[in-house]
């Protein structure tokens, strides 16, 4: 297939769109390594924050700010690597700039859905589930019923990204 690689070292596809398959392969190499440490620290959270205060509603904070703390760690990490790497085969230092680059980026792709998610949705959907399905069960439901509502506009903002990078890097090479 024809294309190259933008400034940010992703692949950009000149010819024919990816398929539906593709893309699912793509979003799922970029979000599930993260979703399996956020599941892991959910459910920590989740139990630290019940054991410390005896609160159904704190362990339902415990369990979205634990998966928070797992997932955009990995997001974070994984994402200053690959901005880091970009800059230094360009030539070009990393730095303060680059930092607030990656920052701009992640907030143009997370933030949105994530203050929506931190806040009500996660917590909610985890209390709920927890209730119908018990502590062990009720977080990992909850924390998937929560992320249909997540990924829906951070894939949306995701694509639009790569959309609007794949256009500046063409009108730069033209």
């Amino acid at each position: 297939m024809p294309g190259w690689l933008d400034s940010s070292r992703h692949w950009v596809s000149v010819g024919a769109p990816m398929s539906w398959r593709a893309k699912g392969a793509e979003w799922l190499k970029r979000y599930g390594v993260a979703e399996v440490a956020g599941l892991c620290t959910a459910v920590l959270g989740s139990f630290a924050a019940r054991a410390l205060t005896g609160s159904e509603i704190a362990a339902a904070y415990g369990g979205a700010i634990g998966e928070n703390i797992g997932y955009y760690g990995i997001i974070i990490g994984r994402e200053v690597v690959h901005d880091r790497e970009a800059a230094s085969a360009l030539g070009r230092v990393y730095g303060l700039a680059g930092a607030g680059r990656t920052a701009r980026n992640l907030l143009f792709e997370f933030g949105a859905a994530e203050a929506l998610d931190s806040t009500l949705l996660r917590p909610l959907a985890m209390a709920v589930a927890v209730h119908f399905f018990g502590r062990g069960v009720g977080i990992v439901v909850g924390k998937f019923a929560a992320d249909v509502t997540f990924y829906v506009p951070v894939i949306c903002a995701y694509e639009l990204r790569r959309y609007l990078a794949r256009r500046a890097e063409m009108n730069r090479l033209t």
